[in-house]
C-alpha cells in the first residue's frame, strides 16, 4: 500500500454536465513538457487505460466502492521535448458489471513530483467522445443463465475527434474528508497491477465447424484466413484476456466468446469436441472499413472464439493480452500419483482465473466476488505464497458491505444488494483463517462487525424471520435455490453458526482452540445423534445430509476432539443429500481421508471430459470455471502433507501426513518464516520446518522444533 499524500489539489472533469449523454467511451488528452521525473496519481469514473506518447502505462481504478474509489499513481517515463499523456475512460451505466460501482463519468489527474504546468486536470486536458465506439448487451444464447458482466462492444474506424474543454465537476478529496461537494471518497490503490502479458501460443483453427474443413495452422504462426465461413478458433485452454484482432476488408464482424462450445441438445459435452456444437455465449461487434485492429475496453473470458462476418472480410491476426492479479505459486505439491500434476494445473488455473481485483466467482458469468467462494479462494492463497494481499482486500472490500441489519452482503462490490446469511457466518470465519494463516494487523472494527453478525442470527433464527433472505447452502437438486429444508434452522446452517462463533471466541483471544471446552459442551448438548447420523435439535426437518455431517465433524476439529468416523453407509441407506463440488472442501475436511486421491473422481472426470478449469457443478453446467472448485490445491497440502496452523500468524503448524496410496510426495509450502517441506518415500518421513509444529505420525503426537527431521 502506498503512502497517501496529504491532500489533493486537482479536479475531477468529465465529458458535460449531462447525465443523458455522458455515457459512451471518451479520450481525454493532454500536452506537456518537462525536464525533469515525473510521478501522477489517477483515478477515473467507471474505468480508464493510460497512455504516455501511445504506449499504455496502465489501466483501472482498482475495484472499490464510491467510499472507497481507488486511485494509481504512475512514474512517467518522458521524452525530450512534447509529451502526450491520454485516457481512455469508459462509463457503461446500469448494463456495466455488477460489481462495478459508478456515480457519474469522471477522471482526474494530479501531479505529485515534477514541476509541468497544465498536467493536473483540469489543467490544458481536452476531452472528445470516441465516437467509433459503442455498447450493446449482445449474447447469443446465454440468456437462459444468470450473466452480468456487462456489455458488448461495437467498434468501428477511429472516427475524427471534436476536441474541447472538459467539464469541471467536483475537487478531488481523500476518503474521511466529507466536504460533501464529491460522490468519490479517494483511497490509494492496494493491490499490485492487474497483468497484461502477450500469449506466445496462438490459437489453432477448428476442423468440422460448422463445413470449415480447413487443416489447422501451424501452432506457432497464425495464419490469416478470409471470414467467408464462420471462423473457430481454440485458444486451448480457458483464458481472461483482452483479444486483440487485426482485420482487413468491408463488413461486420461478430466475435462469440465461449468457454466451451454448446450441443444441439444442450449441455457442452466434451470440451475439445467442435462437430455438430455451436458458440453460445456474450460477444463483440467490429465494423471494418479497409483495415483495423480491435481490442475491447475490457477483457473477456473464453477459451473459444468465433469470427463471423457480413461483407468481405480477413482476419490478418489474433492475440490474447492475458489479464488478472498476479497469482504466485511459489508452492509445489508432487508425487508419483500420475492425477496428481494434471489436477494441481487446473486447480491453480482455476484459481488464477477468479482473481482479478477481487476475487471472483466465476470469470465468465458474473466476476462477483461471493463471501462462500472467497473463503476457499483466500484459503488457497495462504498456501500458494506468502502475498496476502488479495486475502486482505477481500475481507475490507465485503467489511464495506455491512447493513443495518448487521449483515454482510453475500457478495460484494455490488451495486444490488443480496443478502445470504450463512454467507456473513463465512466472512467470522475468514477473519478466523486470517488469524491463523496472516500476520496482519488485528481489527478491532472487523471484530465488533462480527458481533453484530452473531447477534442477527440470534434474531433471524426465531419465528418467520428466516423466509426473508436467501438460505443458500450448495447447489443440491431439490432444494429450491440451493435452501436446505429448515432454511436458516437447518443443521447445515446452525453448525455453520456454531463455528463462527468457536472462531470469533478463539479470535478475541488471538488463539486456536482457547475455547475448547466451552464449545464442546455446547455441540454435545445441541446436536442429536440416530444411528451415526447428527441433527440440530432446533431443525425440524431432520434431513439427513453430508453437509451437516461435515460441519459436525470440523466442528469437532475445531474444539480439538479427535472428529467421529464418516458415516458412508449411514448416509447411503438414509439417501441423505450430497455435497456438490463446492461442499466437498469441508467432506474432505471432516473425512480426513487416508486415500485423499480416490476422492477427486469428479475432479478426473472433469480433466477426461476437456475441461482446463474446475467448473461450477456436475454436468450439464452452466460455468466451466469457478473459483469453489479449486480446492484440490489445499487437499494435497492440509490432507495429504497434513500441514495446517494451530497458532495465531502461522507460528506452530500441525503436521499429520496421509500418504495412503502415494508412494513418494513431496509438499513445500512458501511460508512468511521460509519454506516448509514434508517429503515422503517408502514409508520414511521428511520434515524440513521454519517453525515449531506437532507431528501426528503412525499414532504417535511429539512436538518438533524448527528444522529438519526424519522419521
Amino acid at each position: 500500500m502506498e503512502e497517501r499524500a496529504p491532500h489533493w489539489n486537482a479536479q475531477w472533469i468529465g465529458p458535460e454536465n449531462d447525465p443523458r449523454t455522458e455515457l459512451g467511451a471518451f479520450l481525454y488528452r493532454c500536452r506537456f513538457t518537462a525536464t525533469k521525473p515525473v510521478r501522477i496519481r489517477v483515478s477515473a469514473d467507471q474505468r480508464y487505460k493510460l497512455y504516455l506518447n501511445g504506449s499504455m502505462i496502465g489501466f483501472g481504478p482498482q475495484r472499490g466502492d464510491l467510499d472507497h474509489w481507488f486511485y494509481e499513481t504512475y512514474p512517467l517515463t518522458l521524452v525530450a521535448g512534447e509529451n502526450v499523456l491520454e485516457a481512455v475512460v469508459w462509463n457503461f451505466g446500469r448494463l456495466a458489471p455488477m460489481a462495478q460501482h459508478t456515480a457519474r463519468t469522471g477522471f482526474v489527474c494530479e501531479v505529485l513530483e515534477g514541476d509541468v504546468a497544465g498536467l493536473s486536470t483540469p489543467g490544458t486536458w481536452e476531452i472528445a467522445r470516441m465516437d467509433e465506439i459503442d455498447f450493446a448487451m449482445m449474447h447469443a444464447g446465454v440468456g437462459e443463465f444468470y450473466i452480468d458482466v456487462g456489455p458488448g462492444e461495437i467498434h468501428g474506424p477511429e472516427a475524427e475527434r471534436a476536441w474541447r474543454k472538459p467539464h469541471g465537476i467536483a475537487g478531488a478529496v481523500d476518503r474521511g474528508a466529507l466536504t460533501g461537494g464529491t460522490p468519490w471518497m479517494l483511497v490509494p490503490r492496494t493491490l499490485p497491477m492487474m497483468q497484461y502479458e502477450r500469449r506466445a501460443k496462438p490459437p489453432v483453427r477448428r476442423r468440422g465447424f460448422q463445413g470449415d474443413v480447413a487443416s489447422s495452422p501451424d501452432r506457432t504462426v497464425f495464419e490469416p484466413v478470409d471470414l467467408t465461413i464462420p471462423v473457430m478458433l481454440d485458444f486451448e485452454a480457458l483464458l481472461c484476456a483482452y483479444p486483440r484482432v487485426r482485420l482487413t476488408g468491408h463488413g461486420k464482424v461478430t466475435l462469440t466468446y465461449d468457454e466451451g462450445l454448446w450441443a444441439a441438445g444442450g449441455g457442452k459435452g466434451h470440451r475439445d469436441e467442435v462437430a455438430g456444437k455451436s458458440a453460445k455465449g456474450y460477444q463483440d461487434v467490429v465494423q471494418v472499413d479497409r483495415n483495423i485492429e480491435f481490442e475491447p475496453l475490457w477483457w473477456r473470458t473464453f477459451r473459444y472464439v468465433q469470427l463471423k462476418a457480413e461483407g468481405s472480410v480477413r482476419l490478418e491476426a489474433i492475440d490474447a493480452y492475458e489479464t488478472g492479479y498476479p497469482l504466485e505459486s511459489r508452492s509445489t505439491f508432487e508425487g508419483d500419483d500420475p492425477w496428481i500434476r494434471p489436477i494441481w494445473d487446473i486447480a491453480f488455473r482455476t484459481a488464477a482465473r477468479c482473481a482479478g481485483e477481487t476475487y471472483f466467482d466465476c470469470p465468465y458469468y458474473e466476476q462477483l466476488q461471493y463471501v462462500g467462494d472467497t473463503r476457499i479462494q483466500a484459503l488457497i492463497g495462504y498456501y500458494l505464497a506468502p502475498d496476502r494481499r488479495l486475502q486482505r482486500n477481500a475481507i475490507e472490500t465485503l467489511s464495506w458491505s455491512m447493513r443495518d441489519n448487521g449483515l454482510t452482503q453475500s457478495r460484494y462490490p455490488s451495486r444490488q444488494t443480496q443478502i445470504i446469511p450463512p454467507f456473513s457466518l463465512w466472512w467470522i470465519l475468514m477473519l478466523y483463517d486470517q488469524m491463523l494463516y496472516d500476520r496482519a494487523p488485528y481489527r478491532h472494527d472487523h471484530e465488533e462487525l462480527a458481533h453484530g453478525i452473531i447477534r442477527e442470527w440470534r434474531v433471524l433464527t426465531r419465528g418467520d424471520q428466516q423466509r426473508t433472505y436467501w438460505n443458500f447452502a450448495d447447489w443440491i437438486p431439490g432444494w429450491p435455490m440451493g435452501v436446505p429444508p429448515s432454511g436458516a434452522t437447518s443443521t447445515v446452517h446452525l453448525l455453520t453458526k456454531l463455528m463462527a462463533r468457536i472462531a470469533l471466541a478463539d479470535l478475541l483471544v488471538h488463539q486456536p482452540f482457547a475455547t475448547a471446552t466451552i464449545h464442546a459442551d455446547e455441540l454435545t448438548a445441541n446436536i442429536l445423534e440416530a444411528a451415526h447420523l447428527h441433527r440440530h435439535k432446533r431443525d425440524a426437518a431432520q434431513a439427513p445430509t453430508e453437509h451437516a455431517e461435515a460441519l459436525y465433524r470440523v466442528c469437532q476439529q475445531m474444539v480439538g476432539l479427535e472428529p467421529d468416523p464418516w458415516p458412508g453407509q449411514e448416509l447411503e441407506a438414509a439417501k441423505a443429500a450430497r455435497c456438490t463440488y463446492y461442499f466437498q472442501y469441508y467432506k474432505h475436511l471432516a473425512m480426513r481421508p487416508t486415500d485423499y486421491l480416490a476422492e477427486l473422481g469428479p475432479w478426473k472426470e472433469m480433466i477426461e471430459n476437456g475441461l482446463t478449469t474446475f467448473a461450477e457443478n456436475p454436468e450439464p453446467v452452466r460455468s466451466d470455471c469457478h473459483a469453489w472448485s479449486a480446492h484440490p490445491i489445499l487437499g494435497f497440502f492440509q490432507l495429504v502433507a497434513g500441514v495446517t496452523s494451530i497458532a495465531e500468524g502461522w507460528r506452530m503448524a500441525r503436521i499429520e501426513p496421509r500418504p495412503g496410496s502415494l508412494r513418494r510426495f513431496e509438499a513445500k509450502i512458501a511460508h512468511f518464516d521460509g519454506e516448509l517441506k514434508v517429503s515422503y518415500e517408502d514409508g520414511a518421513l521428511a520434515i524440513d520446518t521454519p517453525i515449531p509444529a506437532e507431528l501426528r505420525w503412525k499414532g504417535q503426537v511429539s512436538r518438533i522444533a524448527a528444522g529438519s527431521h526424519r522419521f
